[in-house]
C-alpha cells in the first residue's frame, strides 16, 4: 500500500506531508520543522484572512487553502 501525502500551498510553494486531519497548528510546526512555541512572533493567514494564534489548534485546513506564514525581521 502506498503512503499518500497531502499537498498544501504555503508561502507561495507546494508543501507535502502525511497529516490525516490537517489542523493549522500541526501544519505550521511541520512546515517550520520546529515547535511554534519557539516562534512567538509569527503571523498566519489562511486564504488571505489572519487567524488568531489561539485558533490555530482548531482551524482545520482544507484542500487548496493558501497559507502564508510571516515573521518580522530587521532592515525590512
Amino acid at each position: 500500500m502506498k503512503n499518500l501525502k497531502n499537498k498544501y500551498f504555503i508561502n507561495g510553494k507546494n508543501f507535502s506531508c502525511e497529516l490525516k486531519e490537517p489542523y493549522l497548528e500541526d501544519l505550521i510546526e511541520i512546515f517550520l520543522n520546529k515547535s511554534i512555541l519557539k516562534e512567538p512572533k509569527i503571523a498566519v493567514a489562511v486564504n488571505n484572512q489572519m487567524i488568531e494564534r489561539c485558533k490555530w489548534k482548531k482551524k482545520k485546513i482544507n484542500f487548496q487553502d493558501k497559507i502564508e506564514i510571516v515573521a518580522p525581521f530587521f532592515g525590512g
